[in-house]
């Protein structure tokens, strides 16, 4: 017995040292795939070669890829990885939701490949094709998205922190006068510019419809907004014949009662803790899983959480 005991403990041993061996082993194969799209990055002298960095680094973590850059309420193609997209594609925010949703949010989104959500130019006749959006910020404002079509290859978390190397290299370049000193020196105003800024300051400001929400309020609303898309995705990804059959029949309740009400009562436990609180499952409801049509949710729908 004591034997057996003596050649267990050999054999762990060996065991945690082969493991610690290829756990080092895996590291230093993650840092040396990473080092060099940073320092690319990091080196970029204009756009295009920002965007093939970008692109290049992003190519180890899916296998369909596309770069979008985001200004005056267009998205711009710019980099496409085994897309057939035109080279000077270009679509409207307004005219995907799941865009949307992103700029709006700053935050990444996995979407169907619905037209409606990723727009005409991305959209998939495939109901389960679903793709994954990173968005790169500079100063809190989202300048590009990197767009992935989800498949076996498809790594999210490489995939976000290339996105998060391509937004801190923009941002850095963006803010090179900041890093240049710490407390810049004052410049010097004109009498001119000085009763100018005074007269702006004297005129009331006009507020967006967020401005009396706290920080944390408006981050639950954002919360709220991607968690009814992603619920609502789930169950047409799901159950796509009990969405068929629910839409033809104008009650989609009847046929998803169990997802919806499972949706409904943790949105009620999770964000209807806030006056301002909208019923954005509700509306996600209706403008995807019912097409727009309220009606299609059916007579027994229990209506918009208050």
């Amino acid at each position: 017995m004591h034997a057996l005991n003596s050649a267990l403990d050999a054999l762990k041993r060996d065991f945690d040292t082969l493991t610690s061996e290829a756990a080092r082993t895996a590291r230093r194969q993650i840092t040396a795939d990473l080092n060099p799209i940073f320092r690319r990055l990091r080196q970029y002298a204009n756009e295009e070669q920002w965007i093939a960095a970008l692109l290049d680094g992003a190519s180890s973590f899916a296998a369909q890829l596309a770069i979008f850059t985001y200004a005056g309420g267009d998205l711009r193609l710019h980099g496409q990885l085994n897309f057939d997209l035109p080279e000077q594609a270009q679509f409207p925010l307004s005219s995907a939701h799941a865009f949307t949703a992103v700029v709006e949010s700053s935050d990444s989104l996995v979407a169907l490949c619905t037209a409606s959500e990723v727009g005409p130019l991305l959209g998939s006749s495939d109901p389960s094709a679903r793709a994954h959006l990173f968005p790169i910020t500079n100063s809190g404002r989202v300048v590009a998205i990197l767009f992935a079509i989800e498949n076996e290859s498809l790594d999210v978390n490489g995939l976000e922190l290339v996105a998060g190397m391509a937004a801190a290299v923009v941002e850095r370049r963006s803010n090179q006068l900041l890093h240049a000193q710490i407390a810049p020196l004052p410049q010097l105003r004109s009498a001119k510019e000085s009763e100018r800024r005074a007269q702006a300051s004297e005129q009331p400001r006009a507020l967006p419809p967020w401005a009396n929400l706290t920080g944390g309020q408006r981050e639950l609303h954002c919360k709220a907004q991607r968690f009814s898309r992603v619920a609502v995705a789930e169950m047409q990804l799901a159950r796509p014949e009990a969405c068929r059959a629910g839409r033809k029949h104008n009650n989609l309740y009847m046929f998803l009662q169990k997802e919806i009400d499972k949706a409904r009562e943790n949105f009620r436990d999770q964000f209807m803790t806030i006056p301002t609180m909208v019923d954005y499952l509700h509306l996600e409801l209706v403008d995807h899983a019912a097409q727009g049509d309220e009606k299609m949710l059916g007579a027994d729908y229990p209506g918009q959480l208050l």
